[in-house]
């Protein structure tokens, strides 16, 4: 193959990633409806919002997007954990707070200079919905943040879901400045989670259907004007 199809064929591999979620807003395209929804739930206390659908749709992509459709319009920070079928409430929790306290160190994210009283190693071993609904309570006082749970529909254990479902409803009750995004595989709400009737006025529920061809055509059109 001769040097500039090769640098051309490489440069395609970089742009058109079928094998992993799309980071670049640039090459980001269609799911307006979905967007709007979760903009929505972030700007408003006391909303969290639960996107699932069949794999493959672009559900992590369209998260790795929310710092860039949200930027200019408000001081946050986001958290990503990804669910294993091995995890607690407290390990999900325990890797979701680690990631704000590390962003209280990085101002530029969105905290000012003061600092919130972290939690200490072993609080993290026995969290509750209370805990962390404290923690977050602290948290939010100096940025809006928006927690999101990937895959998490590996999450098997019915006590880590119920807790989940505890901690969005005590967050919604308290008007804390945090929004829950829970993402996952599922044809409904239901099979994510089980307990969502109690918290259901809380909860923006968006489905993620398959691309139009549309979508697909103007994905493809965004990365072909990207090669040069």
């Amino acid at each position: 193959m001769p040097p500039d199809l090769q640098a051309l064929s490489f440069q395609t591999g970089s742009i058109f990633t079928p094998g992993a979620p799309i980071n670049e807003k640039d090459l980001f395209a269609g799911r307006s409806e979905q967007v709007e929804k979760i903009i929505d739930a972030v700007s408003q206390r006391g909303c969290h919002a639960i996107l699932y659908g069949e794999r493959g749709v672009g559900k992590t992509s369209l998260s790795n997007m929310i710092s860039a459709f949200l930027a200019n319009r408000l001081s946050f920070v986001i958290s990503r954990t990804n669910c294993d079928i091995s995890d607690s409430y407290s390990s999900l929790w325990a890797k979701a707070l680690k990631d704000i306290e590390a962003s209280k160190r990085q101002p530029q994210l969105g905290f000012p200079s003061r600092q919130a009283v972290p939690l200490t190693a072993p609080a993290y071993e026995a969290l509750t919905p209370d805990s962390v609904r404290r923690a977050l309570q602290d948290l939010s006082t100096m940025a809006s943040l928006i927690v999101i749970f990937d895959e998490f529909d590996r999450i098997k254990n019915t006590e880590v879901i119920t807790a989940m479902a505890d901690t969005i409803k005590a967050l919604s009750d308290n008007s804390v400045n945090a929004t829950i995004l829970l993402i996952g595989v599922a044809d409904s709400v239901n099979e994510l989670i089980r307990e969502h009737q109690s918290i259901e006025r809380a909860l923006v529920q968006i489905p993620m259907p398959r691309m139009s061809d549309h979508e697909i055509r103007t994905i493809i059109d965004k990365g072909l004007a990207r090669l040069t």
